[in-house]
C-alpha cells in the first residue's frame, strides 16, 4: 500500500496505491477510516473492488442514510418505498403525489432494496427516464444535503463504466478559513447562512425531473445553518455549498454577495482544489461533505458510479458539526431521532 500527496487541497488529501481490498484485514481498513477522517479526501486508484464488498466496507466506518429516506421513513411509518407507488394510503396516512414520484424515481436510481448504493449515471431506460441521479452534465460546487440540519458528513463514489474523460473536483475550505485574519475568522463564527434550493443551480440547464429530485435531497425547505462546521475529527472550515446558498442572515443580499464574492475570489484558487480525471473506471473516492465541495466535469451519458452518504458511527462517538447553539442541541436531537430508526 502506497500513501502520496494529492496535489492541491492545501495540506489535506492522499492518494492511496496498490491496495488489494480482498486481503484487507478489517483493522487496516479502520486505520484507513481514522486517515480519511485527517485527509478529508482520499483517493484510491484502480481498486478490485465490487459492489458487494465496496458496501461492506463503507458500512465498516458508518451508517448509511439519505435523509429523504429518513423523512419517508418517519412520515408513513414504512421502509417500503414501493407501497408508496403502488397505495394511496400507508398506514392510515393519505400518500402525497408529489411523494410518489419521489418513489418512483429512488428506485430507478438504487442498485437495489437495501438503500446502500446510489447510480449516478446518464443513461436512460426504455421510456428515456435516467437510471440514476445527477444524470448528464456538469455539476457545479455542492455538497450532498447541504441546506440540511443533518446532512451526511461522509460520501464513498466508486467508479464503474464510462468516467475516462471526465473529472471529479475536490475543494476543501479548512486552510482557507485558518489563514483568514482572527477577528474575520470572528465574524465568519457568527454568521448564519440562509439556505433554499434553487432549480438549475446545480446543474444549469439539466432536467427537470433531476431538480425534483435534487431539491428534497439538498434543500426541501429552506432553513439557516451556519457558515462555519467542523468535520467528525474538529477540522473546521466552510459549509459553502454554492448551491443552495441564498444569503447571510440579518445582512441584505447585496451585504451578503460582498462577502461572498471575497470567499469566492480568495478560496475558489487552484491551491485548494484537485479535479481527479479519471485514467480507469474502477477508482474510488472517499470525501468529507462536511467542510468540503466537489464537483463533476465533463458530463459523459455512459458514465455510471455507484455512491453512498454515510455517517462516521463507527469510527468516532457522537460527533458534531456545530460549534455553537441552537445547533448543537438540534442536531443532537434529530440525531436521536435518526439513529433510532436507522439502528445505530
Amino acid at each position: 500500500m502506497k500513501i502520496t500527496k494529492i496535489p492541491g487541497l492545501g495540506r489535506f488529501g492522499v492518494f492511496i496505491d496498490d491496495v488489494d481490498f480482498y486481503s484487507m484485514t478489517e483493522e487496516e481498513w479502520m486505520e484507513i477510516g481514522q486517515l480519511h477522517l485527517k485527509s478529508l479526501v482520499t483517493i484510491f486508484r484502480n481498486v478490485n473492488l465490487d459492489q458487494k464488498l465496496y458496501e461492506k466496507l463503507i458500512t465498516k466506518h458508518g451508517t448509511v442514510v439519505y435523509l429523504a429516506f429518513y423523512r419517508m421513513i418517519k412520515k408513513y411509518q414504512t421502509w417500503d418505498v414501493p407501497s408508496l407507488i403502488m397505495n394511496d394510503i400507508v398506514n392510515g396516512i393519505p400518500v402525497d403525489p408529489e411523494d410518489k414520484k419521489w418513489a418512483a424515481t429512488v428506485l430507478r436510481i438504487m442498485t437495489d432494496q437495501d438503500g446502500m448504493s446510489q447510480i449516478v449515471s446518464g443513461k436512460k431506460n426504455e421510456q428515456g427516464e435516467p437510471l440514476g441521479m445527477f444524470a448528464e452534465g456538469e455539476l457545479l460546487w455542492h455538497s450532498n444535503e447541504s441546506g440540511n440540519l443533518c446532512f451526511a458528513p461522509g460520501v464513498a463514489l466508486l467508479g464503474v463504466e464510462g468516467t475516462i474523460g471526465s473529472a471529479t473536483g475536490f475543494l476543501t475550505t479548512a486552510d482557507w478559513y485558518e489563514e483568514q485574519t482572527e477577528s474575520f475568522r470572528s465574524e465568519l463564527n457568527e454568521m448564519i447562512i440562509e439556505h433554499k434550493f434553487t432549480p438549475g443551480r446545480i446543474n444549469p440547464g439539466l432536467r427537470q425531473d433531476q431538480d425534483d429530485l435534487m431539491y428534497k435531497n439538498m434543500c426541501p425547505v429552506p432553513n439557516e445553518l451556519p457558515l462555519v462546521m467542523q468535520n467528525p475529527i474538529g477540522i473546521k472550515g466552510l459549509h459553502y455549498s454554492v448551491n443552495t446558498i441564498e444569503k447571510i442572515k440579518g445582512m441584505t443580499k447585496e451585504e451578503s454577495q460582498s462577502v461572498f464574492d471575497y470567499i469566492n475570489k480568495t478560496l475558489f484558487v487552484d491551491k485548494y482544489i484537485y479535479d481527479h480525471w479519471y485514467q480507469q473506471d474502477n477508482d474510488l473516492s472517499l470525501f468529507d461533505n462536511s467542510i468540503t465541495l466537489h464537483r463533476r466535469l465533463g458530463g459523459i451519458a455512459s458514465r455510471t458510479c455507484y455512491r453512498i452518504q454515510y455517517q462516521f458511527n463507527k469510527l468516532v462517538e457522537d460527533g458534531n458539526p456545530y460549534l455553537q447553539e441552537p445547533y448543537i442541541s438540534m442536531y443532537n436531537q434529530e440525531m436521536g431521532d435518526i439513529k433510532k430508526i436507522f439502528g445505530m
